[in-house]
């Protein structure tokens, strides 16, 4: 199918341009005399030069062009025949298109719409077929994409995935993954364009470098979270929905001992959990409770931030790295000397920023954080772990004296549809604080399931409570828990299920 490189050529003839230079590691240009002008703001890859070609090639070019050979065709267009010369330099292919005789071109459209009609390297009609009804780029003003965006927004899912050449795909409210009709299948090229119409600069920039990026963007009042990577079909992308409203505890269900760690004035409190198990909501519950209800300077340091948080009783300065600071680190570094009570750090994702949280922790700030651990007791070994043998004991020294509290979280399915959260919290306690500095973190499960009157509470407790009520079905608990064994046995005990009667 060769109607993207007829569109290019009519591009070409209706600027008159000399010839029109489709370069790998680049971008599209028409050049007209010394000039080269850019057609559109994307990096091409060897696949974009090859895939635009190939539908054109004779044969044995065809076989040049896989092979990253030289090799030289005619091509006769709608619009006219042209001399394709196609070059490798520094193992990326340039292609140069030129003219074999001049033609007046009948029509003048614009090649993101021609683009956007016409999915990439599609011949076969046993291929998976992209759709001919995509938006085009731009529609009153707005990026196309922003039409899908609606699409998504007016169902209660949680996530959006977009996958080149793949028909949408909703993270639905109990969980599961399920197809969006409404929203066609594009191939790699179209998805890219619709995906660089909404980054920002920074997020453009490192996407052309690295293709990977995180960014933030905002539609109509709705805020989503959205992360543009490759694989192995072309760009894709995740969109994360970030609620309007910033829950309560008690919409979230959260305990009384969650608002005791809101107190504090100093201390490491972290909120863990799988992707996806709710702790940038719980989060921002925690950050909104304190707003409400002290008066203190709160620094927060996201990638991409997600809630926003309007000032009430505190002071509220939330940075985003890569468009406010360079890095965690840096930014907790400069957050000394910026007076805050309370930092929050989207993500404890390296061991400079968990080595800066601990320290800053220790020297009278409460500090909050995320990291994507299943328990408490493997929350502290995870720390520890990310040091060097030679510091680790030092490390447990300042996790016994620093840590306050860990709350670790996972979203159950409900029975009439939905997800309901499940919680373990841990309370250091002077008896947590000796198993951590002794290095007797595996007895911290019983220290938790003893240790109720400090507000403490076990993830099989959680579970087999929702189990009790009704809410969860006792299987979603069983695949929901990290101690598979003792649930089964509570539940044994419990009369929920027979002592051989579960799988």
């Amino acid at each position: 199918m060769s109607n993207r490189l007829d569109a290019l050529i009519d591009q070409m003839r209706a600027h008159s341009a000399d010839a029109l230079l489709v370069e790998a590691g680049n971008s599209l240009f028409l050049v007209k005399g010394q000039e080269h002008l850019p057609l559109v703001n994307a990096r091409l890859t060897n696949e974009h030069v090859a895939e635009l070609l190939r539908a054109a090639a004779p044969p044995d070019a065809r076989l040049s062009i896989d092979r990253l050979e030289p090799v030289e065709f005619d091509y006769v267009s709608p619009a006219g025949p042209v001399h394709i010369e196609l070059a490798v330099a520094d193992n990326r292919l340039i292609a140069r298109i030129t003219e074999i005789d001049a033609l007046t071109p009948e029509k003048d459209n614009t090649l993101l719409s021609v683009i956007m009609e016409a999915p990439m390297g599609v011949e076969d009609p046993d291929v998976i077929q992209t759709s001919s009804a995509a938006p085009p780029p731009f529609f009153q003003g707005r990026p196309a994409i922003e039409a899908w965006f609606e699409i998504f927004l007016s169902t209660p899912a949680s996530d959006l995935h977009l996958t080149s050449a793949m028909p949408a795909m909703i993270r639905s409210q109990d969980g599961e993954i399920r197809e969006l009709l409404e929203i066609p299948a594009v191939g790699p090229w179209e998805l890219e364009q619709l995906l660089l119409q909404i980054m920002p600069p920074q997020a453009r920039e490192e996407w052309t470098l690295t293709r990977d990026t995180d960014f933030a963007y905002d539609i109509r009042g709705a805020r989503l979270r959205c992360n543009v990577f490759c694989d192995i079909r072309g760009p894709a992308a995740t969109m994360r929905r970030v609620p309007e409203e910033i829950l309560t505890f008690e919409q979230l269900g959260l305990p009384q001992a969650v608002v005791d760690l809101c107190r504090l004035k100093k201390g490491l409190v972290l909120v863990t959990g799988p992707t996806g198990s709710g702790k940038s909501t719980t989060l921002a519950s925690m950050i909104n409770w304190i707003n409400n209800n002290r008066a203190d300077h709160i620094i927060t340091i996201e990638d991409p931030i997600e809630y926003v948080h309007t000032a009430r009783r505190c002071l509220i300065h939330q940075r985003q790295v890569g468009v406010h600071t360079k890095s965690f680190a840096r930014a907790l570094r400069a957050a000394l000397r910026e007076d805050p009570d309370i930092i929050l750090i989207g993500e404890l994702r390296d061991l400079e920023t968990i080595a800066i949280a601990i320290e800053m922790a220790e020297t009278g700030h409460l500090v909050f954080g995320t990291l994507h651990t299943a328990t408490a007791a493997t929350t502290v070994d995870r720390i520890v772990d990310q040091f060097s043998t030679d510091k680790q004991e030092q490390v447990r020294q300042m996790l016994a004296e620093g840590l306050k509290g860990v709350i670790s979280q996972t979203l159950c399915k409900r029975i009439d549809g939905g997800r309901v959260l499940a919680l373990e919290i841990l309370v250091v306690t002077p008896a947590i604080s000796n198993l951590i500095r002794e290095k007797k973190t595996f007895q911290i499960p019983s220290v938790i399931q003893t240790s109720k009157s400090f507000g403490m509470r076990a993830l099989n407790e959680s579970l087999l409570e929702l189990v009790k009520s009704g809410v969860v079905d006792h299987q979603e608990a069983l695949d929901r828990a990290a101690d598979k064994a003792g649930l089964k046995r509570d539940m044994v005990a419990a009369h929920i299920i027979a002592k051989t009667g579960f799988t």
